[in-house]
């Protein structure tokens, strides 16, 4: 699993419990890369697809209703990589997403 600068940055502000189950979701997705919800492409921020270049789009809950937003990468020959780009409270989220 791989996190992004602005992931990394993320993280801090986490509490225990939210820490937690995200490394609780890092196993499980170390076995099954599509464990998330799936965000449809027509729903994935242009903002998220400018910045990241990303083509597929995944979310976690984590306690305290924050959501964390992963892709999976993939080349020929290779396993998926789980690539958390943003872990974000509802709040962000909802603005993110326009809702």
């Amino acid at each position: 699993m791989w996190l992004s600068e602005d992931a990394v940055e993320d993280r801090k502000r986490l509490t225990k419990e939210q820490e937690g189950k995200l490394l609780w979701w890092r196993d499980k997705l170390s076995q099954d890369p599509t464990a998330g919800d799936h965000v449809r492409r027509s729903l994935i921020p242009k903002k998220l697809q400018k910045n990241y270049g990303i083509e597929n789009l995944w979310r976690l809950e984590l306690p305290g209703a924050w959501r964390a937003l992963y892709t999976v990468a993939s080349t020929p020959g290779t396993s998926p990589e789980v690539h958390i780009i943003r872990i974000l409270s509802h709040k962000e989220y909802e603005r993110l997403f326009g809702y």
